[in-house]
């Protein structure tokens, strides 16, 4: 009787350990979660040069009709 009051102590105790190791407990350690900022990525424009390559390959796919890729290139360059 005694043997099992002294394991049901021991096991109680080692639970509240277990427990208070796994919320934190009473511990000095505090624990320093640090966020790393990560820059935020620079969007570049594309070049005109670029653009005008953008707009000729798609009127080469045939996406864009002769006269749509004449008015683009019309905008881009200034010329409206």
């Amino acid at each position: 009787m005694e043997f099992r009051r002294m394991l049901t102590i021991v096991l109680l105790l080692l639970a509240g350990l277990h427990l208070a190791g796994c919320c934190g407990g009473s511990s000095s350690k505090e624990k320093i979660i640090v966020e790393k900022q990560v820059p935020a990525q620079q969007t570049v424009a594309p070049t005109l040069g670029k653009q005008l390559d953008d707009l000729k390959e798609a009127y080469k796919k045939g996406i864009i009709t002769r006269e749509e890729f004449e008015a683009g290139k019309r905008k881009l360059l200034g010329e409206q």
